[in-house]
């Protein structure tokens, strides 16, 4: 037999599983990596680059003072106590004025620039002493409020150049922010500002071009699966963008043109809308995995929460918005350890995968978090926090999303396989079952004539006793079979109609009894039965192999119990008939396939038979409208027949036979 088209075969199964194995080393994925680690290694040697920077800070002292008020003059402030503070300060949200006052040592004559970062601090006012003049000032003022072109010093960090004399020169710096009041300022030869901003430039290439990466392809595995986890995550890597870029002082390079606080405005923007996309997207990320209600509602909480920032931003209320947004942000931290050990369902790429990410996730944000809201004295490395946290954040879930879609394309594959099997396997069955059909219509149809011209000659020899018993016996064997195998046939080409009048079925019964083989071994019990509407002929053949079935396979001498009464069934009034013998020596039918076309017992080859009998029944009950079920209780096999009294409406013409699933 021909092999039908299609991966359904072994062979197909084993290119199907190749393909999965390429699929996981593609050449796609090797690139992915080693553009991955060569960016790791490219950021990494960047920022390990500030080491080899000679420092040269000819800032010698600082101390810090708080106008609480924000409304004291340089004059006031400069007579004021100050107090001493490390070299970052660190302030939390205030709205105070805060005042550092730096005292500069010599330069040699020549200038030096006053680098401040980080790049996101509102407004930054410098007051220079005028030499030769005491107690007057000039002010400079710089900040992401302050238009680029405006600026005392075209940097991407803020700064100023000062020209200290003498051994010290004391210089005050006023900062006023609606963001985290963190800043360092360092005084730095030109040739060395100029390094430290290169250093900048650099780290911010190798970090741009990775999260461009990262970009690029979640858009296209959105593209291409449509998964909204990945599409919201592609929407927080625009964000995750422009937040990096407007934090590390870019803005103003970009809209060098545009009004005081635009930038600002973006920047605080894209601060909160990051973590709300972020939530977000794991929100629908851990819905697969059955996330813990008080994890769920943790993270319900906080997307409100950040809600409400976005309307106290929109509210002009800047500070309040990014405090409960900074808020928020360290308590993710909290929230992170509940979302990852909450799950309480496997899913791609794993729980264990889950909770590394979501660790790592956790230790970048209280790094990062606390010395931006003050709790922590900040170190060098918080300046750069933003850059380190996007590597340490944003890598995690990229990379938990690509071993999710590798997965996930990994069972769409398995799954394309079994279904391609699945479908192989039917059109097999249906190419054998054609080829069946054809094979017993032709057999059929072939045999009727050789079986006349025996039976003629037969006849003609006047063959009488036993042996004439026995050819009858054989003839009416082969007939029976003949006749179900064509039966089969016109039922299965839907050829049988059915032809509904009043059918007397105790008459039908005695008549099926009688023409039984054995009738002597039938024993009859029939009650008062209502009218049945039905088809005589086909209520006949039904009777006909139910007895017969249960003569051939019960024991012989033995006694088949044929009853009917009157039951009501869910349809409505009905009759049913039960048909009830021992099991002999051919066993216990398989009740799961009892009804399957050409089914016979194990032990059932000694009797003659087709396997076609109780596959008819059932074809003949369920154009009926009726109901076939079977029982084996206490050694007895139980067949019972329920047919309605009347037919069926038209919405209710539906099969409604059921097939026992197991032996009781």
């Amino acid at each position: 037999m021909q092999q039908p088209a299609g991966d359904e075969t072994p062979q197909a199964a084993g290119r199907a599983r190749a393909r999965i194995s390429d699929n996981r080393s593609s050449p796609l994925s090797a690139v992915a990596r080693l553009l991955i680690l060569l960016l790791l290694v490219g950021g990494g040697g960047a920022i390990a680059w500030t080491a080899t920077i000679p420092s040269q800070d000819h800032v010698i002292a600082r101390a810090m003072f708080e106008d609480r008020d924000g409304t004291m003059t340089i004059d006031e402030v400069s007579g004021a106590a100050f107090t001493p503070v490390a070299p970052i300060l660190t302030r939390g949200y205030t709205p105070s004025a805060t005042w550092l006052r730096l005292t500069v040592g010599p330069a040699d004559g020549g200038p030096l620039v006053l680098r401040i970062r980080p790049t996101y601090l509102d407004r930054v006012a410098l007051f220079e002493p005028v030499p030769g003049r005491q107690g007057v000032w000039r002010e400079y003022v710089t900040g992401d409020r302050t238009p680029f072109l405006e600026r005392e010093m075209p940097s991407v960090t803020l700064g100023f150049t000062i020209w200290p004399s003498g051994p010290e020169t004391t210089y005050y710096l006023r900062l006023t922010t609606t963001s985290t009041s963190l800043m360092h300022a360092e005084a730095l030869v030109p040739q060395v500002a100029a390094l430290r901003d290169l250093h900048i430039h650099v780290s911010q290439i190798f970090i741009l071009a990775l999260l461009l990466f990262i970009l690029f392809w979640t858009a296209s595995d959105f593209a291409l699966n449509h998964d909204i986890v990945v599409g919201c995550f592609a929407v927080n890597q625009l964000f995750f963008i422009s937040y990096n870029v407007l934090i590390m002082g870019y803005g103003a390079l970009i809209f060098p043109n545009a009004p005081a606080g635009f930038v600002d405005m973006l920047t605080s923007v894209a601060i909160i809308a990051t973590p709300l996309f972020s939530l977000l997207t794991n929100r629908l990320l851990l819905r697969q995995f059955d996330l813990m209600p008080l994890a769920r509602w943790g993270i319900d909480t906080l997307l409100l929460a950040l809600v409400v920032a976005f309307g106290l931003l929109a509210a002009g209320a800047t500070q309040q918005a990014l405090k409960l947004n900074a808020v928020v942000v360290a308590l993710i931290v909290l929230l992170l350890p509940l979302m990852a050990f909450g799950t309480r369902r496997e899913a791609p790429p794993g729980r264990r995968v889950l909770r590394i990410f979501y660790v790592i996730q956790a230790v970048a944000l209280l790094l990062t978090m606390l010395p931006i809201l003050g709790v922590v004295p900040a170190s060098a490395w918080n300046l750069d926090a933003n850059i380190i946290h996007g590597l340490l954040s944003d890598l995690p879930m990229f990379v938990l999303l690509a071993l999710r879609s590798r997965e996930a394309r990994e069972r769409g594959i398995e799954a394309q396989l079994a279904l391609d099997l699945t479908r192989g396997q039917l059109e097999l069955q249906r190419a054998q079952f054609e080829m069946q059909n054809r094979f017993m219509a032709m057999l059929t149809h072939e045999l009727r004539t050789p079986l006349s011209v025996i039976r003629l000659c037969v006849d003609t020899a006047k063959v009488a006793g036993e042996p004439r018993r026995l050819i009858e016996a054989a003839f009416g064997n082969m007939q029976g079979i003949i006749d179900r195998c064509s039966f089969a046939d016109r039922m299965e080409q839907k050829g049988l109609d059915v032809v509904r009048a009043p059918v007397d079925v105790a008459a039908a019964l005695r008549a099926a009894v009688a023409a039984s083989s054995e009738a002597g071994r039938v024993a009859l019990h029939v009650g008062a039965l209502p009218a049945v509407t039905s088809d005589a002929r086909l209520i006949a053949t039904v009777l006909h192999n139910l007895i017969d079935n249960a003569l051939k396979y019960s024991p012989e001498g033995s006694t088949v119990e044929v009853t009917a009464a009157a039951e009501p069934g869910e349809a409505g009034p009905g009759v049913r008939i039960t048909v009830e013998n021992e099991c002999g020596r051919t066993g216990v039918p398989d009740p799961t396939q009892l009804f399957e076309k050409f089914y016979r017992g194990p032990h059932a080859r000694t009797k003659s038979g087709s396997g076609l009998g109780l596959y008819i029944v059932h074809g003949i009950v369920d154009l009926l409208d009726g109901l076939i079920t079977y029982e084996f209780i206490e050694g007895r096999a139980r067949f019972s027949v329920w047919l309605p009294c009347s037919a069926l409406p038209s919405s209710k013409t539906m099969t409604i036979c059921e097939r026992p699933s197991s032996t009781p």
